[in-house]
């Protein structure tokens, strides 16, 4: 396998967990909560020194605000954030030009696989889907 030299994270249903079905609790469905893992997967791959960013089609205020309400810092685990289009297959090219890696030293990482992993994959990045 390539080394992977930039992550790139789905914010919604990634990283944070969305439609919380475990709880009838009004209350609880309102919180923001990072999905199991997160902050363990993001530790560890700050801790390689890898890059990592994210790729959301979310308005990126929102993004920001929400991440912090799930307990979170954006800048703390991201070199930048990426304004996506909505309802589209990610389109990763202009992150692999920015960056100047090669598609396989990106890691697309998301829970729709017709939105964020997808085309990813066709663009020749290594992919994860949750």
């Amino acid at each position: 396998m390539p080394k992977i030299k930039l992550v790139a994270w789905d914010v919604y249903g990634t990283l944070i967990a969305t439609g919380n079905s475990e709880t009838s609790d009004v209350s609880e469905l309102e919180k923001l909560r990072l999905r199991e893992g997160a902050l363990e997967a993001l530790s560890e791959i700050s801790s390689r020194k890898i890059t990592q960013i994210t790729s959301s089609d979310g308005d990126l205020n929102n993004l920001k605000r929400n991440l912090k309400e799930a307990g979170i810092d954006w800048a703390d685990f991201f070199d930048d954030l990426y304004k996506m289009t909505p309802g589209q297959p990610k389109d990763f090219s202009y992150i692999i030009q920015k960056y100047k890696i090669m598609p396989e030293n990106l890691l697309v990482i998301g829970d729709n696989y017709n939105i964020d992993i997808a085309l990813a994959k066709k663009q020749g990045c290594n992919t994860f889907w949750v």
